[in-house]
């Protein structure tokens, strides 16, 4: 094998091995996820069955709250939700029906980066939690507003959602390139021919690989 093709040999399994890396450490904070998620949705369900509800409708929005695209665990606990503020609604138990549709509106907006995920089901909670608060005793400034006056304003000031901060969304953005890039050259400079560390390029790309990802976290949370 000539000298060329076992440089490129040698920089094409660097890159694999990045990626592999990449890919792992992806795969962990899924796992963490889906695994944190499942976890609260079972507590859920096991104080459900036992008649607390309140209880469980606390565990449903925690286990929403853990939202990552494809997670089964965070939709299946709006369900949850849904079925008992329509339950709670059709009981006549308006505090029970307001906290679980406040939940699904928490948990929904908890979870929004750079985007904000499940809008119908927001707005479907929105459009409840309205009418519901409507429909209690009015306090004296608004006393001399119909029902349906005060199911508007309520829905106006529901949908007034500070979006997504642009400023922190490219932080966030800035720290997931940071990250891949710092991952990349740390298996490609910081490890040499013969698998061994090199000390001062795995202290550099070592540094920047955690600054990227600590950035990225910052990011998704003041997003």
């Amino acid at each position: 094998m000539t000298a060329p093709a076992r440089e490129d040999g040698r920089w094409a399994r660097r890159i694999a091995r990045a990626v592999a890396i990449a890919g792992v450490l992806l795969l962990v904070l899924a796992v963490r996820v889906v695994t944190a998620s499942r976890a609260e949705l079972v507590e859920a369900d096991r104080l459900r069955e036992r008649g607390d509800v309140d209880a469980s409708v606390a565990h449903y929005r925690r286990a929403a709250r853990w939202y990552a695209p494809g997670n089964p665990y965070s939709t299946d606990a709006l369900d949850r939700l849904a079925e008992i503020a329509q339950s709670a609604e059709a009981a006549r138990d308006p505090d029970l029906a307001l906290a679980a549709w406040r939940s699904v509106r928490g948990a929904i907006l908890g979870a929004r980066s750079f985007y904000v995920p499940h809008q119908e089901r927001l707005e479907r909670a929105d459009e409840h939690i309205a009418t519901l608060m409507a429909a209690m005793r009015p306090p004296p400034v608004d006393a001399g507003r119909s029902e349906a006056e005060r199911r508007a304003a309520h829905l106006e000031l529901l949908r007034e959602v500070p979006r997504p901060s642009p400023f922190w969304g490219l932080v966030a953005l800035l720290g997931l390139a940071t990250w891949i890039v710092a991952a990349l050259a740390f298996v490609t400079r910081a490890i040499d021919e013969e698998d061994r560390l090199v000390a001062a390029q795995a202290r550099v790309w070592g540094t920047v690989w955690i600054l990227g990802f600590g950035s990225f976290l910052l990011g998704l949370a003041l997003a």
